[in-house]
């Protein structure tokens, strides 16, 4: 059976910058006889009518029993996923004292049937029936330790701790490099901004394509997640990713000895290109190499998923057709424990749920919403 090299993980402490290094790890290649299974279920949605092609962020309950999606970005949708069944429509308020935020960007499901919502001009937290709870002034000028005059959005990728203390995000200003990650005392809205250097390499993988006063960017970013009561901090450029505790106030970085796949992208592409089409062009020459994505928590198995995709390949037209696509699976500490390339598809899966060990890929069967549900057998 295949081995695993040993990592060490770099920990950094925010309140005082040491470093440590972890003992060396070895352990097999868990997913070295991966089989998986297929199945699509429908959801009962009664005699609701709406459009199952609009729901664009989702969330699972603390106890991992209902999916909750964002639609028409006034509206929440709770599903049983033990029943598949749409139990609620929760309408919430575009005026008045419980107006949510506008094109929010920011979704996450809080303890008490709470859901915390940002964007850039507003933050808050709200009862999923609709009442406002609190709400923030995510700005530099309202953040003691951020400097008045920061030019720099605060609200990018914004999340909050599930007892509301902590709030972080990725501040910086499109098209530029980020600033680091943003820390954020709810009780007193002080801030600080630890800085997040094995990341820095993203910004030679962004796309940014300007016109006039608008802009579009391609290519890859860095996103945060909340997973197994940490965030993690990732970038689709690297394999390195860091996770911040947020009961310890301390930042972590982890890497990992992968076999089949780069560590990282490397060279240069063009990130200013001086047509639609040549930013179309830089963004598929860039996705021949790897490209991370996001993690899952699996619960019952104690493991994060993470996959890649690498070699992507296009027809005539510039449609994607297929790509290289590949698993890895990490202990409960980040320790990287398997690696596979999975042939038998021909793209990543992104956006998922887990639920009782199994991926939950939202779809849409007919008029209603369903789920395409992935057994990962090893």
């Amino acid at each position: 059976m295949k081995k695993l090299f040993p990592f060490v993980s770099l920990i950094l402490l925010a309140a005082c910058g040491d470093k440590d290094s972890s003992e060396n790890a070895e352990s097999e290649n868990i997913l070295e006889n991966l089989t998986f299974s297929v199945d699509t279920v429908v959801v009962d949605v009664g005699e609701e009518i709406f459009n199952p092609g609009a729901y664009y962020v989702n969330d699972l309950s603390p106890d991992r029993s209902k999916a909750y999606f964002l639609y028409m970005e006034n509206e929440i949708h709770e599903i049983d996923l033990e029943n598949m069944k749409l139990l609620n429509r929760f309408v919430f308020q575009e005026d008045g004292p419980d107006a949510i935020p506008k094109y929010p960007n920011s979704f996450q499901i809080l303890p008490e049937n709470e859901v915390f919502l940002g964007g850039y001009a507003q933050t808050g937290i709200f009862k999923v029936s609709g009442e406002n709870v609190a709400n923030f002034k995510v700005r530099p000028e309202n953040l003691d330790g951020i400097p008045n005059d920061a030019a720099y959005s605060m609200t990018s990728q914004l999340h909050i701790s599930p007892d509301k203390s902590t709030m972080v995000s990725l501040p910086g200003i499109f098209g530029e490099a980020i600033e680091g990650l943003a820390v954020i005392n709810t009780s007193d809205m002080s801030a600080k901004i630890l800085e997040l250097p094995a990341l820095e390499l993203t910004k030679n993988y962004q796309i940014i394509y300007r016109v006039g006063n608008g802009a579009t960017r391609t290519g890859d970013s860095q996103e945060i997640q909340f997973l197994n009561d940490r965030f993690v901090i990732y970038s689709g450029s690297t394999s390195d990713v860091y996770s911040y505790d947020w009961r310890t106030d301390s930042l972590q970085l982890h890497t990992f000895p992968h076999q089949l796949v780069p560590l990282s992208k490397t060279g240069q592409f063009t990130t200013t290109p001086d047509s639609r089409e040549a930013q179309q062009e830089a963004t598929r020459a860039m996705r021949k190499q790897i490209t991370y994505g996001e993690f899952y928590w699996d619960a019952q198995r104690e493991i994060y998923y993470r996959f890649a995709e690498m070699n992507e390949r296009y027809d005539d037209r510039g449609n994607f057709v297929d790509a290289e696509v590949y698993l890895f699976t990490y202990d409960k500490d980040l320790n990287l424990t398997g690696e596979t390339e999975i042939k038998e598809w021909n793209h990543a899966l992104s956006g998922c749920l887990i639920k009782d060990g199994k991926l939950y890929k939202k779809f849409v069967k007919g008029e209603n919403p369903a789920f395409i549900i992935y057994t990962l057998n090893f």
